[in-house]
């Protein structure tokens, strides 16, 4: 019977061997679909370690990689990421392999992808599609050119019809200078009348003074005859 010690030792020993067979096991990984062409979307999904950095790369039949990328799991180790397929030359038809990495462990899954031909350059439908598209740009620009020149004659219009306006305010200034000129005419002629009504007022007392000292002689006068008369017509009595 071995020692425990001993028992001990080989157990140790089988368990150090055994973990690295253990820590390897690599993420899962899935491809949906599992079968495509053109341009279809791919969507690679797994599991692996909790919040670890995943990389994933997608290669072609030849071993030529069509796609690459890292990604991040969640909390519950759940990852996915999804990318469309096509767009290079190296998308042939054929089985590809999809991998994904966490430290240095890689877990891997195939996928079918079938490639669709170009269709076939059309030239002469090319030519006639540059020959539309050529009269709509020169139908386009006779209009541009037709509205410039409509824009260019309403522009001559309105200078036109500024220049009469500045005319019209012109001849406008013009008369109303003449209208405040013939008012200080009439204004300088109605002092005129005012300082000649002030004169004929002053002529008029002075021909009122004089017909009463006439007057006030006359009746003097008068009463001296009167006197006289009666002295007179005394003595002969």
């Amino acid at each position: 019977m071995k020692p425990l010690p001993a028992i001990g030792a080989g157990l140790l020993a089988a368990f150090l061997l055994l973990s690295p067979v253990v820590m390897a096991a690599g993420p899962t990984i899935s491809v949906s679909p599992s079968s495509m062409s053109g341009s279809q979307t791919i969507t690679i999904s797994g599991t692996t370690t909790a919040s670890a950095v995943v990389g994933l790369k997608v290669t072609n039949p030849s071993g030529t990689t069509v796609f690459v990328d890292n990604v991040q799991a969640l909390s519950t180790g759940a990852f996915t990421d999804s990318f469309a397929a096509g767009g290079s030359a190296a998308w042939v038809s054929g089985i590809y392999t999809a991998s994904a990495t966490v430290n240095s462990v890689t877990g891997t899954t195939t996928f079918a992808y079938t490639a669709t031909s170009r269709a076939a350059f059309n030239e002469t439908a090319w030519i006639l599609d540059i020959a539309h598209n050529q009269t709509i740009i020169e139908h386009n620009q006779a209009n541009i050119l037709g509205n410039l020149s409509a824009i260019s004659t309403a522009l001559a219009s309105v200078s036109s019809a500024l220049r009469t306006l500045s005319t019209t305010v012109g001849n406008i200034q013009s008369s109303v200078a003449s209208i405040t000129s013939t008012v200080g005419t009439i204004s300088t002629g109605v002092n005129g009348l005012s300082s000649l009504g002030t004169q004929l007022s002053s002529a008029t007392n002075s021909i009122s003074s004089t017909q009463t000292y006439v007057l006030v002689v006359a009746v003097l006068a008068a009463i001296a005859l009167v006197l006289e008369l009666a002295i007179l017509v005394r003595k002969l009595s």
